[in-house]
């Protein structure tokens, strides 16, 4: 299952994934990085070795879930066997939710643009809190919202897409090499048979170069200005 592992940890990358995974755990009241520690209830454990496998009664029912995932210790032995995985932790808990989307048949139509609410209801049986494509909990339990649930799901991929990072040049970097190629690049450099006797003109054209120059090189070298950091 190492196959199935690595891929399982590529598809962590993708917003959408880990939107889908967030929307989930909001259903299930697990969201935060505390959820990842959240048992049945409401109530924290801290050993993140081992699933805590301890019964919980709370609003008239009585369940052994824990995790951001609300895993049962069956569900999780035997995902954790099947995959491999050695501990209880963020990413184990991650990886062995999307092992039990794809056993539902809802990973691949969801990664193929399947509708929102055609993959909540594959997913309804697993998790209680998500709806059938009646609107209605598969255990009769409390449940979310199909239009609440995308909401969410929407809200997530936002915040789930990877912060685009700008180049910027090494300290101590040549900077008159970066200012060459500046100048060739915007056109800027001595243009051939300038007559000599009009130095004021390009005495003027020099000084444009080295305004526009600076500007550029200054968000180059400090690429905060660009998204409004001090």
């Amino acid at each position: 299952m190492a196959d199935k592992t690595s891929r399982y940890r590529q598809l962590l990358q993708r917003p959408q994934v880990r939107a889908l995974l967030n929307t989930i755990r909001y259903a299930e009241g697990t969201p935060g990085e505390s959820g990842y520690r959240t048992m049945f209830g409401g109530g924290k454990f801290n050993d993140l070795s081992r699933h805590p496998d301890r019964v919980i009664k709370s609003g008239g029912y009585s369940s052994a879930a824990a995790g951001a995932y609300q895993f049962l210790p069956g569900t999780w032995q035997g995902v954790a066997k099947e995959l491999g995985l050695k501990k209880f932790g963020p990413e184990e808990q991650d990886i062995a939710a999307l092992r039990l989307i794809e056993r539902r048949g809802a990973l691949d139509p969801f990664l193929q643009g399947a509708k929102f609410g055609t993959v909540m209801d594959k997913l309804a049986p697993e998790w209680a809190s998500l709806p059938t494509a009646a609107g209605q909990s598969y255990y009769g339990q409390p449940v979310k919202s199909l239009g609440d649930l995308y909401k969410v799901y929407e809200e997530q991929k936002k915040l789930s897409v990877p912060v685009q990072t700008v180049a910027t040049v090494p300290q101590g970097a040549n900077q008159r090499s970066v200012e060459d190629i500046l100048s060739s690049s915007l056109g800027l450099g001595q243009k051939p048979g300038l007559d000599s006797a009009n130095e004021k003109s390009q005495g003027l054209l020099g000084a444009l170069k080295r305004s526009l120059l600076g500007s550029v090189l200054s968000t180059i070298t400090n690429p905060t200005s660009l998204i409004g950091l001090p």
